[in-house]
């Protein structure tokens, strides 16, 4: 009796034993609905935000040699669409995403015949005076600014030639004309898609120092201009000469600009 009654507490005891072994093999999950969500991104959300356009980046010389600098305003030639030397921004927006505006085979444009002006004297509000084509419009004379526009449309643009003055404080100094030169172009290139400078660098205006740059700029229906834009620090006031003009008669328009800087006083 004693026999039966010890095997089956040795039953019970095993069995405790077997049931304590799969308690401890037991693994506690956390409840999925604890754990941390992340919002998904979606790609139409990322492509919908704004691209700013590209800002010009101006590169200066480290040196100038006054007695170098040439009479007259380095030809840059009529245009072509072609300019590897200067390949600073070359963008056309579409929503979002910048999309190469030239392929490498475009086909050269039709070269445009030298446009000849004949010149007469003006004197200015701003109280300079210049020689000027003969029969342009003056579109604003006044204490700060002077404006005269070719009558004669050429490729959907009517050049334009800008003289302005504005006083600075006596701290300003003709390295702070450098800025003056960027965000001037800044401004100019938020009016075009495709954007292209040349390499900015000093040149004197009205016998006083400057820097100057000239840029290249295609519109949404692919009208191109040409342009130019030159200050200097005069006295205690930025003067600032500077025109726009179709791009394929630059070499034209150019001679303009060469005329007016030569003769301003």
């Amino acid at each position: 009796m004693w026999k039966k009654q010890a095997a089956l507490a040795l039953l019970i005891c095993l069995t405790v034993v077997l049931l304590s072994g799969c308690a401890q093999e037991q693994t506690t999950y956390p409840d999925a609905g604890t754990a941390p969500t992340r919002e998904p991104v979606r790609q139409a959300d990322v492509l919908s935000q704004p691209t700013d356009a590209p800002q010009v980046v101006v590169d200066f010389p480290d040196d100038y040699n006054a007695d170098a600098e040439p009479d007259e305003l380095e030809d840059a030639g009529a245009d072509t669409g072609y300019y590897a030397q200067v390949p600073v921004v070359n963008s056309k927006y579409a929503g979002s995403t910048p999309i190469p505006l030239d392929p490498v085979d475009m086909p050269t444009p039709t070269p445009r015949p030298d446009v000849e002006f004949e010149y007469e004297t003006v004197s200015t509000a701003l109280g300079y005076s210049m020689e000027v084509p003969v029969g342009w419009e003056i579109v604003q004379n006044d204490s700060s600014t002077f404006v005269m526009r070719d009558p004669v449309m050429r490729d959907n643009v009517n050049a334009t030639f800008t003289l302005t003055s504005q006083n600075v404080s006596s701290s300003y100094r003709v390295n702070d004309l450098k800025s003056e030169l960027t965000n001037r172009l800044n401004e100019i290139q938020r009016n075009y898609v495709g954007w292209r400078i040349w390499t900015a660098d000093k040149r004197a205006l009205l016998k006083s120092d400057g820097f100057f740059n000239a840029y290249r700029g295609e519109a949404y229906d692919g009208t191109v201009v040409r342009g130019l834009v030159h200050v200097a620090l005069v006295n205690r006031s930025v003067v600032t000469l500077s025109f726009s003009a179709p791009g394929y008669y630059n070499t034209s328009y150019q001679r303009v600009y060469n005329k007016m800087r030569s003769t301003i006083e």
